[in-house]
């Protein structure tokens, strides 16, 4: 029986973190040595901390998995009605892990994902991260899932990749050039906008620009994609960090963060924040297949 996200709609209402990761796994955690990593038990505590703040603050999760380590420590939750999960290995592991022996994860995610490809913080073989990715997208359409992609530097090679999937497909916080978004246009992808968003979209018009020189690619998007396909997403709290500066490290971060860019995005798309805000649980509706979501 498909979960469904029980919001009470006469109390304030949740707002969408489309992708996040759990702020007690760091990047580098899969590298770690248990010392650095830390214990289960402190990691267990420190997962607990973020989901009850996430839920005093009237934010609902899709939280992203990127290795079995994380799956497995986040399964206690698997019952919160506020939460999802995707489960993929992402390129940052691709070497680590087979897919076909994670077929018990894919089967129990809400999504899969993330996967893809990076050639700008990663440094595994783009061979090896292409085949994982290939596989992954065979078991998320044998399954009927749909999928979260992390497209860092290879998007047009991924856009070729993913072209003609069966399933919703997501783009998640898209930073790639005007060709290859365009290609992720044609196919009907969902997009999310990252926690800089709002960051960008107040700067003076001088100054919202790429390092190329050109707009930022940001503009282009709300342009031109419907909010019927638009999310918005912290990618978690050292995301927000790494995004916005270090005044934005610690968890009370991430509800005025995802606010101010629902108002940002709301302004832009000429709506209010409450009707963006149903639009939004209405498109998850659509990417996960169900028929309603009730907010």
């Amino acid at each position: 029986m498909a979960k469904e996200l029980y919001l009470n709609g006469s109390e304030k209402m949740r707002v969408l973190d489309m992708h996040a990761h759990l702020s007690c796994f760091p990047d580098s955690e899969e590298g770690s040595s248990p010392a650095e990593a830390g214990s289960s038990e402190r990691m267990q505590k420190e997962a607990e901390k973020e989901i009850s703040m996430r839920d005093s603050g009237r934010i609902a999760t899709f939280f992203s998995c990127k290795s079995p380590k994380e799956w497995e420590l986040i399964q206690t939750y698997r019952k919160r009605a506020e939460l999802l999960f995707s489960f993929g290995i992402h390129p940052w592991v691709s070497d680590r892990y087979c897919a076909d022996d994670c077929m018990e994860y894919f089967r129990n995610c809400d999504a899969v994902g993330e996967i893809g490809m990076d050639s700008v913080w990663c440094e595994i073989p783009l061979d090896v991260q292409r085949r994982q990715l290939e596989r992954q997208l065979m078991i998320a359409a044998d399954l009927g899932k749909p999928v979260v992609l992390h497209t860092k530097g290879q998007e047009s090679v991924i856009a070729e990749i993913v072209n003609g999937f069966p399933n919703p497909v997501c783009v998640h916080w898209y930073s790639g050039g005007s060709q290859s978004l365009e290609k992720f246009l044609e196919m009907g992808c969902y997009f999310t906008l990252g926690p800089d968003l709002a960051s960008v979209c107040r700067k003076p018009a001088a100054a919202a620009h790429s390092e190329e020189g050109g707009e930022h690619i940001y503009f282009r998007m709300l342009r031109e994609i419907p909010a019927e396909r638009l999310f918005l997403e912290t990618d978690g709290i050292s995301a927000v960090a790494w995004a916005l500066g270090e005044r934005y490290t610690g968890l009370k971060n991430i509800r005025p963060v995802l606010s101010e860019n629902m108002r940002c995005l709301a302004g832009m798309k000429k709506m209010k924040e409450e009707e963006l805000c149903r639009k939004m649980w209405e498109n998850l509706g659509r990417f996960l297949g169900r028929d309603e979501m009730t907010v």
